[in-house]
């Protein structure tokens, strides 16, 4: 008997197969939000649990997504308790709207107020494991400046804010962190010379303030510095982005900017 030949999909599976594809995207969006809205609600953390008995979700689903909104900058989470927090990148997403109607006080307007002043692009960067993600990201207007995406990565060890978010740390734990990082970089360019940045952190955590010259791309430069703490979040840095030649004809009055901008963010 001759084996019968695989029929192909019908159009209608196929289309009911599209439906539900778009009905689980509606349920996982819905469900973010809510979440989201939870947090707001509780003002506090919560570990995976409270969220999924609060809002009746399974409990599986809720990790998923509750790591999801870790990995993208919008949550914290503390190993020590098992718990969630929101990071400030989720006021930043009304933060616009909060100076329109409010006033010019918060943390997106002191940054506006910085890029228009240097003309330079301004930046908002915490650490997550060996990686700086940046939760806040104000282009420079100048032709051909370079361009960073709100959510954008960069290794701890290399970027001018994760310089100074290391500061933070002991040396042997930036010991601990560059030999991590070391050993999952996918190129020879990515490694660090561990004693090396041990000492320039070193330096950094004295002078306040860290560079980082010919990076993310050859002739484009960095200048960081710490934002005063804000309780319940990690710690940030704010930085300045902007051309090697800039940064040699105005690196004086750029740090001064910078240290301003973070004085006017002090209680």
């Amino acid at each position: 008997m001759k084996a019968k030949a695989t029929q192909a999909p019908s159009n209608a599976a196929n289309e009911a197969n599209a439906h539900a594809s778009e009905r689980s995207e509606v349920k996982s969006a819905r469900r973010t939000l809510e979440m989201l809205e939870f947090f707001a609600a509780r003002h506090g953390p919560a570990t995976v649990s409270e969220v999924a008995d609060a809002l009746d979700y399974p409990q599986s689903s809720t990790s998923m997504l509750l790591r999801t909104l870790e990995s993208l900058g919008y949550l914290i989470h503390d190993t020590a308790t098992r718990s969630y927090r929101p990071t400030l990148r989720v006021m930043l997403l009304g933060t616009w709207m909060h100076d329109e109607l409010f006033g010019q006080a918060s943390l997106f307007s002191n940054m506006e107020q910085l890029r228009l002043h240097t003309g330079q692009a301004v930046l908002v960067g915490l650490r997550q494991g060996i990686h700086v993600r940046f939760i806040l990201s104000l282009p420079s207007h100048k032709p051909n400046a370079l361009r960073y995406s709100v959510g954008v990565m960069r290794p701890v060890c290399l970027s001018a804010a994760g310089k100074m978010l290391l500061t933070r740390e002991s040396d042997r734990e930036v010991q601990r962190i560059a030999h991590r990082a070391n050993a999952q970089a996918t190129s020879s360019e990515q490694c660090v010379n561990v004693p090396a940045l041990v000492a320039e952190v070193r330096a950094c955590r004295e002078r306040g303030w860290a560079e980082s010259i010919h990076y993310p791309r050859a002739g484009y430069a960095n200048l960081s510095m710490l934002l005063p703490a804000i309780a319940g979040q990690p710690h940030m840095g704010i930085t300045l982005g902007m051309s090697v030649d800039t940064l040699s004809a105005r690196k004086g009055p750029l740090l001064r900017a910078l240290e301003n901008a973070v004085r006017s963010l002090v209680p």
